[in-house]
């Protein structure tokens, strides 16, 4: 797959249409459906499906959009990389998560800064799934997801864990008791962020707080510190892990302990084994 054509697959599954991705490219549009349909000979397969009113993309062409748009990126940072190693310079772009800002993740970029101090950290944050966007699109070398993932692409290596919590108004009566067991919890109200953030970390806590039955969702919000201010207005409970928790420290906020054995939730990085970038070697190597 040439660049060209990275383009033009890309182009045309964003605008669904030739006409309009043509206009887009500055290109005729006989010469861009001619250009799809040599990359879809070269690959062996249908790319675009050509049948109803508008077109789409068939299941391998939504695989080859995805590898278009990382080649695309990869091309572009390549250019940059060839430059900055003629400038002496290198560039590590590394995406955390909302949910987790230090322990053994930030301990190795603080170990890789004093090692590589040449070396410049460009810094992203988001959710674990749009963190997993950008490695898959190689906008970032790096990211912080909270597994489990599910990514045959990637490598997920997981690096740390904290206890999970469970963070209620500071007048409930769960303030009184050493331990809150699972059943304690089936007819509360809760305070949640949306799953679609992340799918693995958001099952992995209600599997382990609500094994028997769904949790009784009453405010969705966006993430864990506008969860605990909606837990210190008295909305409801919600599970916390006990990092953000403790950075946080909203008023009106008790912690509570879990019974049982304690209760983890792990934390990972997560990387693209195809990269070629040296200082995702180096940071690789140091951890």
């Amino acid at each position: 797959m040439n660049l060209q054509r990275a383009r033009y697959l890309v182009a045309v599954a964003e605008h669904s249409s030739f006409t309009r991705a043509a206009a887009a490219l500055h290109v005729a549009q006989s010469a861009l459906s001619q250009q799809i349909k040599v990359l879809e000979r070269e690959v062996g397969v249908t790319l675009i499906d050509r049948n109803g009113p508008r077109i789409g993309l068939t299941d391998a062409g939504v695989v080859a959009v995805r590898e278009a748009r990382f080649l695309l990126v990869a091309a572009d940072r390549a250019l940059m990389r060839i430059q900055a190693a003629a400038s002496g310079s290198a560039t590590l772009r590394f995406a955390h998560t909302r949910s987790w800002a230090g322990g053994a993740i930030a301990d190795t970029l603080d170990a890789f800064r004093t090692r590589f101090p040449d070396v410049a950290i460009d810094e992203h944050r988001g959710f674990t799934k749009r963190n997993l966007e950008l490695v898959r699109e190689g906008v970032v070398d790096i990211a912080v997801v909270r597994p489990p993932v599910d990514e045959p692409d990637m490598t997920i290596e997981v690096m740390d864990r904290e206890q999970l919590l469970l963070a209620v108004p500071a007048n409930h009566p769960f303030t009184t008791m050493d331990r809150i067991r699972p059943e304690q919890l089936v007819d509360e109200p809760v305070v949640f962020w949306p799953r679609s953030n992340g799918p693995g970390m958001y099952d992995c806590i209600v599997e382990q707080m609500w094994p028997d039955t769904a949790p009784r969702v009453v405010r969705s919000e966006a993430d864990d510190e506008q969860v605990l201010h909606a837990v210190g207005a008295g909305v409801g409970i919600a599970p916390m892990p006990a990092g953000r928790a403790n950075t946080f420290r909203v008023p009106g906020v008790h912690l509570c302990q879990l019974d049982g054995p304690p209760k983890y939730l792990t934390v990972g990085i997560a990387y693209r084994p195809d990269n070629p970038n040296a200082a995702l070697r180096d940071y690789l190597n140091l951890i």
